[in-house]
């Protein structure tokens, strides 16, 4: 068996785990004083209006469950679009953005990707590991945190959770 293949399996097991409870805040404390970077060097803002769900996920192009994780995260942008699902990766990669489109290209990343501010939200999160995505709801209320490796499934279950109650209270 190949050996890079063997190492990010067992990279990806040791990162499952879920992270602890944690009170997180909202999406607007969170991230309001926080410098991001787009991939062509401008300042940047995580949006926290303007969508149904958010999935940010942190991540690095030397992560082996990071890269494990892409293709789930392109599917979940892809798929669920047009329901008000935006997806942001926030790239731990370098400071310097530039840096990271050769491996947003790579992966084939379709959905935007910043760069900066990582360690700030920690802090703010106990996030302690990578991959680590927040799920966002409409209202800015972080009402996910997975850190870890994480199926398709698994990241799409509370997205779809979040849609079901939208869906119930837009009916109210």
């Amino acid at each position: 068996m190949n050996y890079i293949a063997v190492f990010c399996m067992i990279c990806a097991m040791l990162g499952c785990s879920e992270a602890p409870p944690v009170t997180v805040g909202s999406c607007t404390e969170l991230f309001s004083d926080v410098p991001f970077t787009d991939l062509e060097g401008r300042e940047a803002r995580l949006p926290c209006q303007g969508h149904t769900v958010l999935v940010v996920s942190f991540w690095a192009s030397w992560c082996g469950p990071c890269k494990l994780e892409v293709p789930h995260l392109i599917e979940i942008d892809t798929e669920y679009h047009r329901q008000g699902v935006r997806v942001i990766g926030i790239s731990l990669d370098a400071a310097i953005p530039t840096t990271v489109k050769s491996a947003v290209a790579a992966f084939g990343i379709t959905y935007p990707v910043l760069v900066g501010g990582a360690e700030k939200i920690f802090n703010r999160t106990g996030i302690d590991g990578i991959p680590a995505t927040l799920i966002i709801d409409a209202d800015g209320k972080v009402c996910q945190r997975l850190v870890g490796y994480h199926t398709k499934e698994e990241m799409v279950a509370p997205i779809t959770e979040l849609l079901k109650k939208t869906r119930e209270n837009a009916q109210l």
